[in-house]
């Protein structure tokens, strides 16, 4: 199982909370479009707001091809391309596990 985390900080000037909700359905309604998705969930940060990141996607597919389908679909490149409008910055890691 591939697992794939993605987090980001908002722009100062957007509304924070209709900016989580709009990258929450932007990459939401991927689930069941991109087949390679397994789980998927977004996420916002209730803690330490000058310190960590203000919300992070976590999906899972089944191994690397999947992933690099699932960051390739146009679907995803499509919600990538709005969601760095909201957005300063990025941070992402990619791991295995044996599930």
């Amino acid at each position: 199982m591939i697992h794939h985390l993605m987090s980001w900080p908002l722009r100062a000037d957007v509304d924070r909370v209709a900016s989580i909700e709009r990258v929450r359905t932007l990459l939401m309604d991927l689930e069941g479009k991109v087949d390679s998705i397994r789980t998927i969930a977004v996420v916002e940060n209730i803690a330490y707001p000058e310190a960590n990141n203000d919300l992070a996607v976590l999906a899972t597919f089944d191994d690397v091809p999947g992933l690099e389908a699932f960051v390739t679909h146009p679907l995803h490149q499509a919600a990538v391309a709005e969601i760095h409008t909201l957005v300063t910055g990025r941070a992402g890691i990619d791991w295995q596990t044996a599930d």
